[in-house]
């Protein structure tokens, strides 16, 4: 099983069913609640110190692409509201459906999004952004530090100086980052960044929006003051309490990338000798160690996985936000693909426990598949 996430260990479990105990609403002030808010606010600093960050900046949430909707749409109405011409959002064509459905909610409200332009592996075009950001009328840029179907890293450094060059947020989508590289938001420079924890082996259903100090965004839904009224609603206690475990988990094993790197060559060897057409770079020094994409030509992406799920190998056509769809991924599409090309895209993904031995039993299955799969 090729999986990106981690399985929950004993401990996340654990910890998830130990919070569940004590019950209570971390809002309300009796024993039972003020127990509840202290896991709560525990769990907080835990994932703060992951990111090198001040505990008050961190709001928990359901996950990526809430903290995704949040932090830019946040991020680019704050914008207009200090200057009321930074009405452009710029988006490469490559990150997350979640944070490509922001830029649309955000145009329906009267933003232009703009969708940047990419070289073959999905880093941004610098000139391109040159050229859109001279009129100084960008409120926000939003990209993926780690690209969630090519395992791309997206250069931060250039994005930043233009960013502060031409006075509009930077935003990070590091759900695919955390674990796989460092975070560390001062170093960063970022203004706003995204976390989740099913990542790296937490639970399902929680995940975290970083704010850099001074910048206040509203809610994108009313009910309620929780989350310094960021985010209303009452907070799932024990689902931040698993992450936080799984944040300390983490921080026992930080060399796990470093140990699928001889894996990842053997399967990208594998694949190239099988006739695969690889859409991720071949440079480990600009991609993560832990996914590959690319496409066997005139095979279907979805019989692939069909086919591949039935011996016992689970991979993807890509995000499993967009996995299943008939219509193609935006992000390859973006990347120069055709819409033929894109629906015969694979995505592998590797984790901790993933061993040798797996990666041979995909490269052993996968001939006579790919075999019977050009029949169709």
């Amino acid at each position: 099983d090729f999986n990106a996430s981690r399985p929950a260990s004993a401990k996340v479990s654990q910890s998830v069913a130990e919070a569940l105990l004590v019950g209570g609403n971390p809002s309300s002030p009796h024993r039972e609640g003020r127990a509840a808010r202290a896991l709560l606010e525990a769990a907080r600093r835990r994932v703060a110190c992951a990111l090198k960050a001040e505990t008050l900046d961190v709001t928990l949430c359901s996950g990526g692409t809430e903290a995704n909707h949040l932090g830019l749409m946040g991020l680019a109405r704050a914008a207009r509201a200090h200057d009321a011409a930074r009405i452009r959002v710029l988006l490469p064509p490559s990150v997350h459906p979640s944070l490509m459905a922001a830029g649309e909610a955000l145009q329906a409200e009267g933003f232009a999004l703009e969708i940047l332009a990419s070289d073959p592996i999905g880093r941004i075009d610098m000139e391109d952004l040159d050229r859109r950001a001279l009129d100084r009328s960008v409120a926000v840029l939003a990209c993926s530090l780690v690209n969630h179907e090519l395992g791309t890293l997206q250069p931060i450094g250039p994005l930043l100086s233009r960013a502060r060059e031409h006075a509009f947020f930077l935003f990070g989508d590091a759900v695919q980052a955390l674990g796989r590289v460092p975070l560390d938001v001062c170093s960063l420079g970022l203004d706003g960044l995204s976390i989740s924890a099913h990542k790296i082996g937490g639970p399902q259903g929680v995940g975290a929006l970083w704010l850099a100090s001074g910048i206040d965004v509203h809610a994108l839904v009313g009910g309620g003051k929780q989350e310094s009224a960021r985010r209303p609603g009452t907070q799932a206690t024990a689902l931040a309490a698993g992450f936080a475990a799984a944040v300390d988990e983490l921080d026992s094993d930080p060399g796990y990338g470093t140990r699928l790197e001889p894996l990842w060559y053997k399967l990208r060897s594998g694949l190239v000798a099988l006739g695969a057409l690889m859409h991720s770079s071949d440079d480990l020094s600009i991609t993560v160690s832990n996914t590959l994409a690319g496409r066997f030509p005139g095979v279907s992406g979805d019989l692939l996985v069909a086919s591949l799920d039935l011996a016992g190998v689970a991979i993807s056509t890509g995000a499993a936000c967009s996995s299943g769809m008939a219509t193609p991924s935006s992000g390859l599409l973006g990347i120069g693909l055709s819409k033929e090309e894109a629906l015969q895209a694979f995505r592998i993904s590797m984790g901790p426990q993933t061993r040798a031995e797996e990666i041979e039993v995909l490269l052993e299955v996968l001939p006579a598949i790919l075999e019977r799969a050009k029949r169709f």
